[in-house]
């Protein structure tokens, strides 16, 4: 990242899409892009990749990130990590996450997806002591921000 740039240019890679030439189906989906989403529809955006809550910090707005970009597109709430993150841990921290989130669904219950990031921490701290995850830099670094 340019800090004379700001985060201008902070992007997530993915493949190429069939139209590669064009310079909007490129495989990187910038900053720039992300705010232009139509996203108000969407209850929760995960990225668990390292430093996706790191940025630039604006004064008087905050940290121009990938996650203020999906909240700027409308997104209700994202899970994003505020350093780097330890490929296998958070994979598995994710994972408990999410059946965390699908359990509270099941049983008709409301989603707080706090509640269900903290268990799934918690869990990581209690169960994951074989492969030493109990230690906070590999559950730490993942927050919820928006709401409940």
């Amino acid at each position: 990242m340019d800090q004379g740039w700001g985060n201008l240019f902070g992007a997530l890679a993915l493949t190429p899409g069939s139209q590669a030439e064009e310079p909007w189906d490129d495989g990187y989906l910038t900053l720039g892009e992300i705010v232009e989403l139509p996203l108000g529809g969407c209850e929760l955006v995960v990225l668990s990749a390292s430093g996706t809550n790191v940025g630039p910090e604006q004064r008087g707005e905050g940290v121009h990130g990938l996650a203020r970009g999906f909240l700027v597109a409308g997104a209700r709430r994202v899970v994003s990590s505020q350093w780097e993150v330890a490929d296998e841990a958070t994979a598995n921290l994710m994972t408990i996450f999410a059946s965390y989130l699908a359990e509270q669904q099941k049983a008709g219950q409301p989603v707080d997806h706090a509640a269900a990031l903290q268990k799934a921490k918690r869990w990581m701290r209690e169960h994951g002591k074989d492969k030493g995850w109990e230690e906070p830099f590999y559950w730490a670094p993942i927050v919820l921000i928006g709401p409940r």
